[in-house]
């Protein structure tokens, strides 16, 4: 009997740590209600979607692409960063 209790209690501890710790975290959540799609020019104008906001700091760049632009007229409307 003392052998199965020590047996026992490392996977309830093990379980208790990780219920404990998926509680202790916090998840971000991005508020879609203040982004928007921009598009970069790939292989052509206005080709890959990406998310970029409607206010903050303006110039919704992709580390690496460029530049993202609303759809509106011809791909020319500035987006602001997320």
């Amino acid at each position: 009997m003392k052998n199965f209790k020590k047996k026992l209690l490392l996977p309830v501890m093990a379980i208790a740590l990780a219920v404990g710790g998926a509680f202790a975290t916090n998840a971000t959540k991005i508020d879609d209600s203040l982004s928007t799609i921009g598009y970069l020019s790939v292989h052509a104008p206005c080709d890959t979607p990406v998310i970029c906001g409607d206010s903050g700091l303006p110039g919704c760049t992709i580390s690496g692409w460029g530049e993202a632009f609303g759809m509106e007229n011809n791909c020319t409307r500035v987006l602001f960063k997320p």
